[in-house]
């Protein structure tokens, strides 16, 4: 019988060992790292949308920013050795150890003093777009979407580019309960401008009778969200307050109506009102959103609003007291109708950007309602803006008034 002998190499079997274990190690180290990263940011974020403050969002986004590679490398050297480098001093030195902490936890930068301000006064902490005051219906992964609609939203039969659309019969809306004080704003200086750049975009249960299903066609020349703006003018001036609506229809007054250069169209609008009347303290674009029925709508004691949210855009380089205009708004309606506001929000992109409120600071953008909404849920959104509205155009002028002088428009 022949025996057959083979030499076990245990050196390069406990060699091979060892490499197994200290790639098993490494892997299992890159696993929990990123298991614990994924699990601090979840929780963190679930936190963040259940708490009140809007700026919560920008204290971790000013967080990971502040990360580089170096750190996640030395956060592994500290289970794997062999990832040390040795040349760079390590990013968890107390420096910048705490400086992380504070910029993840508060959202405040030591090397940044406009960082400090920013955690009392919403709004300053960045330049991008974000919530710069929230609500009991602000959701923070839920913005305002204004799409550009398809060639077919202007159709012949929607009024063509450049050809004055015929009148239809169109809804009245109902006349504001109150008291009228509009014979006495007949005569005053209107106090209040409002106006819509996008001045088509309507309502699809409003546009059944026309077949039309889709929220991409929901533009009409005679039944849209001047209507909604006619509603506020008229329940301001049921107030005591002078308010003046331009109705322009710029796709059949401009020639070669393009829809990107809106806003451009609509400042003129804008200019040529402040140019004519000096007193105009307020400036209102009034727009309908695009998202769904259920992103724009709220039950309250049995009825149905259709929400708003404000718009202030940040390309404006005084934007910051547009913002606490449309706050002054938002809050009232807060107290007023806790559900109604989806808050203030500040655009720098996918969109104009300037939403010609450089022109004042008392001026911005209202989306109110969406496509699935109806005109009467439109109308009671605008009785309770216009209800707030003349409050505090009224406490304004008051304010502005001389010692014993009366105040205008109350």
């Amino acid at each position: 019988m022949k025996w057959v002998v083979t030499t076990l190499n245990v050196s390069a079997v406990t060699r091979l060992w060892r490499a197994v274990r200290s790639m098993s190690r490494i892997f299992a180290a890159l696993s929990i790292a990123v298991l614990l990263f994924l699990f601090v940011t979840g929780l963190y974020s679930l936190a963040q949308h259940k708490g009140a403050g809007s700026s919560s969002s920008l204290a971790m986004r000013g967080a990971a920013a502040s990360l580089s590679a170096s750190f996640f490398m030395d956060m592994l050297a500290m289970e794997l050795p062999r990832l040390e480098t040795g040349a760079q001093p390590s990013s968890f030195s107390a420096k910048n150890t705490i400086s992380f902490l504070l910029r993840y936890w508060i959202g405040i930068a030591p090397g940044d003093p406009k960082s400090i301000l920013a955690s009392e006064i919403p709004g300053i902490r960045s330049e991008a777009s974000a919530v710069l005051y929230s609500g009991q219906a602000t959701q923070d992964t839920v913005y305002p979407a204004d799409f550009t609609p398809p060639p077919d939203a202007f159709r012949p039969e929607n009024g063509q580019a450049g050809t004055v659309p015929e009148q239809q019969a169109v809804p009245t809306p109902a006349q504001p309960q109150g008291n009228t004080g509009a014979k006495d704003t007949a005569v005053k200086e209107p106090q209040i401008f409002i106006y819509h750049s996008h001045n088509r975009e309507s309502f699809l249960p409003e546009l059944k009778s026309k077949g039309i299903t889709s929220p991409d066609l929901a533009y009409d020349p005679n039944v849209n969200v001047t209507l909604v703006g006619k509603r506020l003018k008229d329940k301001i001036e049921s107030g005591g307050i002078a308010a003046l609506q331009s109705t322009t229809d710029y796709p059949s007054t401009v020639k070669e109506f393009n829809y990107a250069k809106s806003y451009a169209y609509s400042a003129v609008s804008v200019k040529e009102a402040l140019a004519q009347h000096n007193q105009l303290g307020m400036i209102f674009d009034v727009h309908r959103d695009s998202l769904a029925r259920d992103k724009t709508t709220v039950r309250i004691g049995g009825k149905d609003y259709a929400q708003v949210y404000f718009v202030v855009g940040k390309k404006n380089t005084g934007w910051e007291r547009n913002s606490a205009f449309a706050n002054s708004i938002h809050a009232e309606l807060e107290k007023k109708m806790p559900g109604v506001s989806r808050g203030v929000y500040g655009k720098a992109s996918n969109g104009n950007g300037e939403y010609n409120q450089s022109l004042s600071p008392n001026s911005i953008l209202l989306e109110i309602g969406g496509p699935y909404n109806t005109l009467e849920e439109m109308y009671r959104t605008a009785d309770l803006l216009a209800d707030i509205i003349v409050s505090l155009q009224k406490n304004a002028v008051k304010a502005n008034a001389p010692a014993g002088a009366p105040a205008a428009g109350g």
